[in-house]
């Protein structure tokens, strides 16, 4: 797996390989690629042009580069997984996608298994890039179809969750479901005023509140919530730095502060 660098200078493979393609940044920028946009490329260095164009499109090209270091990792990791097996991810079924679910989760033969809160994000990768290549390339999305697997009684009410909601056969049973709630600007403000500026609930300081840094806090908070960036979006628009720690000495030894 590799990631555009437009900042480091273009390959050189020797006179004769490379100079029918022009500039290569300038080509990779006309197909979409983007700094950080991931590669894969295969043990034998090829690369599978139906997956690469997947991060470059919709709507993977919105993404946040540690989306498409997260999904691209899971791909790699899938398509190793179906290779073992001789299959590709054009033929790729929901028994295959089951089978990957439980070698990540609870195969003992894998020694590198993961969480059922990391599958999670495996499942909405995965997910993601089939309803992608199902209207693309017109494949049958395998994630979805697990789903329809698992439930195959639904009439009887079994795959059926909470409230009466049809369950997500591929969801790992231990993982959370994320609910995202909106937070209005009023409590917003006493979350803010109360955990970061030391008031209290009447609206005065409370007493021995010490807090150097909370017009600093207060601040970033309200960036955040004000343009909706992510954390590190929102510290990159940040032109301040912080102080460099001061030396002093104590009894002989030197302090940090």
């Amino acid at each position: 797996m590799e990631f555009y660098d437009f900042l480091k200078p273009s390959p050189s493979l020797g006179k004769g390989v490379l100079e029918n393609f022009g500039d290569l940044h300038e080509r990779a920028a006309r197909n979409g690629a983007q700094p950080g946009t991931p590669v894969l490329v295969t043990a034998a260095g090829s690369t599978d042009a139906g997956v690469n164009l997947f991060f470059r499109v919709s709507p993977m090209a919105g993404r946040g580069t540690r989306t498409w270091r997260r999904y691209a990792y899971t791909l790699v990791v899938w398509l190793n997984f179906l290779q073992v097996f001789g299959r590709t991810w054009r033929d790729a079924t929901a028994r295959d996608v089951e089978a990957f679910k439980d070698w990540r989760l609870t195969d003992v033969r894998n020694d590198k298994r993961i969480m059922a809160g990391s599958f999670d994000t495996d499942r909405a990768a995965l997910n993601t890039f089939y309803t992608w290549a199902a209207g693309k390339y017109g494949l049958i999305n395998p994630v979805v179809e697990v789903a329809s697997a698992s439930g195959a009684s639904v009439r009887s009410g079994q795959g059926l969750g909470p409230g009466g909601r049809r369950r997500d056969g591929l969801r790992p049973a231990g993982s959370r479901r994320r609910q995202v709630k909106w937070m209005l600007r009023a409590p917003f403000e006493q979350w803010r005023d109360i955990g970061l500026c030391g008031y209290g609930f009447d609206g005065g300081r409370r007493p021995g509140w010490r807090g150097p840094n909370e017009d600093r806090d207060a601040a970033f908070v309200d960036g955040l919530y004000g343009t909706g960036l992510r954390l590190q979006e929102s510290v990159s628009t940040w032109s301040c730095r912080a102080p460099r720690p001061r030396v002093f000495r104590r009894r002989g030894w030197p302090q940090r502060v």
